[in-house]
């Protein structure tokens, strides 16, 4: 028996669910990927140079037009009652200094910025299928 493996693991992989099904097999095709669907990535900035200083005693939440009492409430923050409320009201004040990060809707979602990432391009191939069709064979 190798090192690390038990006799339940050694014992049947249908146990252990290892098989896919067919339909979820992953059959790669040979091929090479294009050039022009490489993403290049580049700072021309640095971004932590940007970013605000944290304060030690952080102000009480004030509603913007982006970051509402309302969305506030989806994210929740503390569920479990774990962290201080000097932690939580910390919490939201950085939540409000980034809220142009956060989106709430389809409208508000944004994309990575192109001086950062070139856009991203899927490299799609024709599908061939890898098994024939059976045979109909009508009922008697």
């Amino acid at each position: 028996m190798p090192l690390g493996k038990s006799k339940t693991e050694e014992a049947s992989p249908q146990v252990l669910g290892a098989y896919k099904t067919v339909d979820k097999k992953v059959r790669p095709i040979p091929g090479v990927f294009p050039e022009e669907a490489r993403v290049t990535r580049q700072f021309p900035e640095d971004p932590l140079l940007s970013l605000p200083t944290v304060p030690t005693h952080p102000p009480e939440f004030v509603p913007s037009s982006r970051l509402t009492w309302e969305c506030l409430a989806t994210i929740n923050v503390n569920p479990d009652d774990f962290l201080w409320p000097e932690e939580v009201k910390l919490f939201h004040h950085i939540l409000k200094l980034n809220d142009r990060t956060l989106a709430f809707s389809e409208e508000e979602r944004g994309t990575l910025r192109e001086d950062y990432f070139s856009p991203y391009i899927i490299p799609v191939e024709p599908h061939v299928p890898w098994a024939e069709r059976n045979i109909p064979i009508h009922p008697v």
